[in-house]
């Protein structure tokens, strides 16, 4: 009986002769464009002209069924340079593979001849991810300024610097241009029982505002060697680390501590900060060097992991232009939500998209960043159709590693945005555990603070506000307009209150008042509530469909 594996290393045998056979060599075996510093090469512009691995590529096979007969030698894959490295089919991504080519054929060319090919679904370069960030961290220090005074607030000492969770104007920012965690805190803190991958440099685990929040596999004993749960990855603790292939995820960067800290550090634990949930486990997920560079099958591999051991949402503060397949087919094979960063570059991804971001699938939410001023910075990436919402990205202080010197930095970026997004959405599952990808990013989306400067700027026009969507969630955020006795009524139990003076009927004066209080309706009920339109936000397109709905 010939293995499954078998007949994949057939097949790629197969193919690879073809390629041979048709296409010359080259003598330095790549494309003139290398950058050797970074140990990247460059395709051509008819596949992209993003970076990507030397001699790597990823391939997708399509239904193989009935070539079982072929039976080209395996061992024709050490003639030809070629072998299969890594099988992310037992990842659930069946039929995809990477293989590595050496120098006697250019992955440009190879890739050509694999795409004609009647068994290939596609074959792609192994791209490089790098991070970009607008700036290096802003402000090391471990100094503490004592707990925010405000009612609600936790003890954390430098809770009163977390303009994002609480604004009161300082920094010169703007009151109230927050995501309203004190609000949302009234609600829920978080809960034990929620994961939040974060897919990064790794994180630091024995961070003191951190450790308490980090996820243990519940399968593994540590140090003992052994693969206890079988899932493939021994000691598995904490995580794993798909650069060094170890069970070792810890942040020599810094980037993944900052995007966990503002996920989910200790809260009111009277150490440093809070996160968005004072409570939470985070699951540390190395795929970027120290360098901030990675590569898309390490990524496959994270997602994978993430998917395999519970993950409920996944943070992705990275991205570039190189559009792959593999990326966005392990995406839409995993049921979470994934939060992604729109990009740092200061363009519009609706015209120069950014992937992750940029992928259509329902459970992938976009996040530009913004200021403490409700405004948008310089650097940040936007799309009236291509970006959900903005989210706190400006000068946020978090974790930091404590062996690169500093317990705390600021930093600044749509990747510091987009954590702020997985943690809301961690506060959501918190309260309600069995919210899909789908919902939890309607929640999300529709219960934003409509924002001037954000309009026509993302889909929603608006930042986050998770005081408002966790109410919205627990029922009791509608309230009464200006003038009338009674509350609005959902009618149809769909949740639009298109019954705006509460009288029980749908009639020509509910339309009218949604004329005279739609700014205030703006400013005051959440936008899901009187959505009528469906699109996300509150605008003359809801008061056309309520007319047409009597």
């Amino acid at each position: 009986m010939v293995s499954q594996r078998e007949l994949w290393r057939s097949l790629l045998v197969f193919l690879l002769i073809t390629a041979v056979l048709t296409v010359p060599c080259m003598a330095d075996g790549s494309n003139s464009s290398a950058n050797s510093s970074s140990g990247t090469e460059n395709t051509s512009s008819n596949l992209t002209d993003a970076p990507y691995v030397p001699g790597e590529i990823i391939i997708k096979y399509k239904n193989t069924d009935g070539i079982s007969a072929m039976s080209v030698a395996s061992t024709k894959l050490a003639s030809l340079g070629a072998e299969v490295t890594d099988d992310f089919s037992a990842e659930g991504l069946k039929g995809m593979q990477m293989i590595d080519v050496d120098a006697s054929v250019s992955v440009e060319k190879a890739i050509e001849e694999l795409n004609k090919s009647s068994y290939v679904a596609y074959a792609e370069p192994n791209y490089v991810i790098q991070l970009s960030l607008p700036s290096t961290p802003e402000l090391p220090g471990n100094e503490s300024f004592g707990a925010q005074s405000v009612s609600g607030a936790p003890n954390d000492p430098r809770f009163s610097e977390q303009w994002a969770l609480s604004n009161t104007g300082q920094n010169s920012g703007t009151s109230g241009a927050d995501i309203g965690a004190l609000s949302a805190w009234s609600v829920s803190k978080g809960s034990d029982s929620v994961v939040v991958a974060v897919i990064d440099t790794g994180v630091d685990y024995s961070h003191p505002d951190l450790a308490a929040n980090i996820w243990t596999n519940p399968g593994e004993i540590a140090g003992n060697g052994i693969d206890d749960d079988g899932n493939g990855y021994i000691d598995d603790v904490h995580g794993w680390d798909f650069i060094n292939n170890d069970n070792n995820p810890m942040d020599d960067n810094g980037h993944g501590t900052h995007c966990a800290g503002v996920i989910g550090a200790v809260g009111n634990n009277g150490v440093g900060i809070s996160g968005v949930n004072q409570k939470v486990k985070i699951m540390p997920l190395k795929f970027l060097r120290a360098d901030g560079t990675g590569d898309v099958a390490a990524s496959l591999n994270s997602i994978a992991y993430a998917r395999k051991m519970g993950a409920n949402v996944i943070s992705c503060s990275w991205g570039g232009t190189a559009k792959s397949q593999a990326l966005e087919d392990a995406i839409s094979a995993t049921n979470t939500l994934f939060a992604c960063a729109a990009g740092n570059s200061g363009i519009n991804t609706d015209t120069i998209p950014q992937y992750p971001s940029c992928f259509t699938e329902a459970q992938i939410i976009s996040v530009a960043a913004s200021t403490a001023k409700d405004g948008i910075p310089s650097y940040s990436n936007y799309g009236p159709t291509s970006v959900d919402v903005a989210a706190p990205g400006d000068g946020i202080l978090s974790a930091y590693p404590t062996s690169l010197g500093s317990q705390y930095m600021s930093m600044k970026g749509t990747s510091m945005a987009t954590p702020h997004v997985a943690g809301l959405a961690a506060l959501l599952l918190s309260k309600k555990p069995g919210l899909t990808p789908v919902e939890l990013k309607s929640l999300i989306m529709g219960n934003v603070d409509t924002v001037s400067a954000w309009s026509g700027k993302t889909v929603t026009s608006g930042r986050i506000d998770a005081g408002k969507t966790l109410s919205a969630l627990a029922g009791g955020s509608v309230t009464t307009l200006p003038g009338q006795s009674n509350g609005p009524k959902d009618l149809n139990g769909d949740g639009v209150y298109e019954d705006l003076n509460g009288n029980g009927r749908l009639e020509f004066a509910d339309v009218s008042l949604f004329f005279k209080y739609m700014d205030w309706i703006k400013a005051n009920e959440p936008v899901k509530a009187f959505d009528v339109s469906g699109n996300a936000k509150i605008d003359y397109s809801d008061l056309v469909k309520l007319f047409q709905s009597i």
